[in-house]
């Protein structure tokens, strides 16, 4: 039987581009929360009656730099929005 497949290149896969994380320093976390700076690092700390085990943590970018990644950001105040009581 013939071979109908008359497209002669060989197949070729396209790389894929890996996205990178965008990167939130404190300053739009405070504005994308509405929690104040203190509050936030009140939630990360395990010895604040403000701690939150849910909150998404700093990555540290270098010394004394620090951002947070956004999806986290977003998902955690998706998640706070989803909890709602009506």
């Amino acid at each position: 039987m013939e071979n109908l497949n008359t497209n002669t290149q060989p197949e070729t896969t396209i790389p894929r581009i890996k996205t990178l994380p965008r990167m939130l320093p404190l300053k739009k976390v405070v504005h994308h929360t509405g929690l104040s700076s203190t509050t936030i690092y009140d939630m990360l700390d395990k010895r604040s009656k403000r701690y939150d085990p849910t909150f998404p943590t700093q990555v540290k970018l270098s010394k004394g730099r620090v951002a947070w990644v956004e999806s986290e950001i977003a998902e955690w105040l998706e998640s706070k929005i989803a909890a709602r009581v009506h």
